[in-house]
């Protein structure tokens, strides 16, 4: 099906659906298991011949407003970040990209389309640095949160992170999602706790959801 759409937009109105719009779609509801019911809808229309909830899933996740223009989240703070923290990217669009292989192999649904999703990144007027590990000192207890199944930010990352902070407890949710806020009554309460009064829960405090 993405295949087709590589080879044939799908019309939408006055638009096209194109492969990179309906993987957008694909993303944009991996990130919460409650969006997955309209994913499998929009992906049955889709078969169908109509790519109008595919599209319209897409352009929320892209900001897209009605007059054609889009907010800055995604096409401004994501790219500005991607772009400084990854490898450079080849400013010539047709070079072999070292990764590229093992994206591939790694993932062949999304493979292809982060591959070229990050040639943006060729032209960014920023060069990428790199961040060093970081050693907080001083800084008043913190709570962190993190996922096992997080799509978006893995949980490898919340541990690396509270690695980096002493002073800080990470606390852990057990189920699929981005973010964690909401997704377990454990998770909101000692979030409240925290937010509220300061009070962290002991430190290798896990929930599930």
């Amino acid at each position: 099906m993405m295949d087709s759409l590589d080879k044939a937009p799908l019309p939408v109105g006055n638009r096209q659906l194109t492969r990179s719009l309906a993987m957008m779609a694909v993303l944009a509801t991996m990130y919460n298991q409650l969006r997955w019911k309209g994913l499998d809808d929009a992906l049955t229309t889709l078969v169908g011949g109509d790519g109008t909830k595919m599209l319209a899933i897409a352009d929320a996740f892209n900001e897209r407003s009605p007059d054609g223009t889009y907010g800055n989240l995604v096409n401004g703070a994501f790219a500005a970040t991607a772009c400084l923290e990854n490898p450079p990217a080849p400013t010539e669009i047709l070079s072999p990209d070292p990764v590229g292989a093992s994206i591939l192999k790694a993932s062949p649904f999304f493979g292809p389309w982060e591959e070229w999703h990050g040639v943006y990144c060729a032209f960014w007027p920023e060069l990428p640095r790199t961040f060093p590990p970081l050693t907080v000192r001083g800084a008043p207890p913190i709570l962190l949160v993190g996922a096992s199944n997080d799509p978006a930010t893995p949980y490898a990352w919340a541990k690396s992170v509270s690695e980096q902070i002493p002073r800080s407890v990470l606390l852990s949710r057990v189920g699929n999602g981005h973010t964690s806020y909401g997704f377990s009554d454990c998770i909101s309460a000692a979030e409240d706790a925290y937010l509220t009064n300061l009070v962290l829960p002991p430190q290798g405090t896990t929930c599930t959801s």
